[in-house]
């Protein structure tokens, strides 16, 4: 079976720290042009934070937090954040059914609601009340009229976790409101621990699985860490002596598996959760530094992956887990446009897309994934866009 990385190189390729800002508004500016927002989508535009003009929206809000002077096309980021949004969900047609995609950040209506409280809080502060209210509705009917949806990040109730979080986040007094909705969500997935399923398999990863779980949980409510110390100790326990984690019980059990070495799956988001989940994790302290250092080295062993480099299954999100320095930044330099184009030239089978076909998806597809990549690649411990970034 072929590798499903490249090969390391010697010497490692070096990244100017100035480079990364021309990358940054390079990617915004392609996001600008080929992918404007519109007036109306049709339906298959619309996968809430995962692809579409939700992600993009909520990109650029986070962009414009960190970057409030970046103007592209004469327009600051926030700005473009807002177009994308749009002031009414007509843009997003009339039938936005809820629970379409799950209750997940891939909910069109759910992810919207959310976005649209972040990007125009602080705006008028009965408008936010009302756009509050609005999500939580919507969040409690999901609650109160569907028992089968699964508990993970895409499709799940860790996503509608996630989305209550980022509404607490950016709209300033609004805890009264999202508190309870956080509540009655948690209950619910714990009522599941710790036997949380997807598509009738448990799984381990970070998109679908136990550690993307108790990272929501924990990362939203600090104080239920106690209650997940098991898990996420038998979690720990689970990695593999290549430093890598199987994505299921049944590929554990099996003794093997695919060896995935990517966010999704695998020890890149494990990497990921663990720096996030550590200081509410007083007693694992060791046990984390150590899943974490042969975690990281598994990833500069097996992550230059020959997927096309985005967050969820590329190189720019397993280089986000590795210790800021040569060995990021080598990773980033490969992934890199001049060099991206320079490889698929030499072998036409490295760097083949893997966005579904979404090319504007937030996590799957290159450029919204430089976006964030480049925003924060020289951070301590960088964040994974709509995961641990909040």
């Amino acid at each position: 079976m072929p590798h499903r990385y490249l090969p390391q190189t010697s010497p490692l390729l070096t990244l100017s720290p100035t480079s990364t800002l021309t990358y940054l508004t390079n990617a915004l500016e392609d996001i600008i042009s080929n992918f404007p927002p519109r007036n109306r989508y049709p339906s298959e535009f619309l996968h809430g934070l995962w692809s579409g003009p939700t992600g993009i929206a909520y990109l650029l809000l986070q962009v414009s937090s960190r970057k409030p002077e970046l103007t592209i096309a004469g327009r600051t980021v926030k700005d473009w954040a807002r177009a994308y949004i749009g002031s009414t969900p007509a843009s997003r047609g009339h039938n936005l059914r809820l629970g379409s995609h799950g209750c997940g950040i891939g909910d069109e209506r759910l992810a919207y609601e959310a976005v649209r409280c972040s990007v125009f809080a602080g705006e008028d502060s009965d408008t936010d009340r009302q756009n509050v209210k609005t999500f939580v509705r919507s969040v409690m009917q999901i609650m109160d009229a569907v028992s089968e949806y699964p508990d993970e990040l895409l499709y799940g109730r860790a996503g509608t976790l996630y989305l209550l979080r980022m509404v607490r986040t950016w709209v300033s007094g609004c805890d009264d409101l999202i508190g309870p909705a956080i509540v009655e969500v948690e209950n619910a997935m714990l009522g599941n621990a710790p036997n949380w399923k997807w598509r009738g398999k448990r799984y381990l990863g970070a998109a679908h699985g136990d550690i993307g779980i108790v990272t929501q949980l924990v990362l939203t409510s600090p104080e239920l860490a106690p209650r997940l110390e098991d898990t996420l100790s038998r979690l720990l326990e689970m990695q593999r002596e290549d430093g890598n984690w199987p994505s299921s019980e049944e590929a554990a059990s099996l003794g093997g598996g695919k060896g995935l070495v990517q966010f999704c799956h695998g020890a890149p988001g494990f990497v990921t959760s663990l720096l996030s989940l550590r200081e509410f994790f007083p007693n694992l302290h060791d046990k984390i530094d150590a899943a974490v250092e042969r975690g990281r080295e598994c990833i500069w062993q097996q992550g230059l992956l020959k997927k096309e480099p985005c967050l969820c299954h590329g190189i720019f999100g397993n280089a986000l887990t590795l210790a800021r320095g040569e060995k990021r930044d080598h990773f980033l330099a490969v992934a890199v446009p001049e060099n991206v184009a320079r490889l698929k030239a030499q072998d036409p089978t490295v760097f083949e897309r893997a966005d579904y076909g979404r090319s504007y998806s937030l996590t799957t597809s290159y450029t919204p994934s430089a976006v964030w990549t480049w925003l924060v690649a020289g951070d301590e411990s960088p964040s994974i866009l709509a995961y641990n970034d909040i």
